[in-house]
């Protein structure tokens, strides 16, 4: 009999192989094919310096994907994105000493 996962969310993660996720292969490719594309910019006597930058994008990439400690449910590329877009003001009340004073 074949079995059928229920996905617990809307939001559920896909996984794609064993522990690896779309949304990790996605971020992944996305930006080494990005670094790709910027290292065809270097001209051919810098080519000690273009594959010095797609290691650093490669580097980049797996930074990216990786999960903070501080903010397990989170990878680092959302925690940027979040930082970025969705800036949300605090707002902080100063509440006097006498306004909480029962008389």
């Amino acid at each position: 009999m074949k079995e059928f996962v229920i996905v617990p969310d809307i939001k559920a993660e896909i996984k794609f192989f064993l522990k690896i996720f779309l949304k990790d292969v996605a971020v992944l490719g996305l930006v080494i094919f990005a670094t790709m594309l910027l290292s065809q910019l270097f001209p051919e006597e810098q080519s000690k310096q273009q594959y010095i930058f797609m290691a650093l994008g490669f580097v980049l990439a797996i930074y990216l994907d990786l999960r903070p400690r501080t903010n397990p449910g989170k990878r680092n590329y959302e925690v940027i994105w979040m930082l970025l877009l969705n800036r949300q003001p605090k707002l902080f009340k100063s509440y006097g000493y006498y306004e909480f004073d029962r008389k």
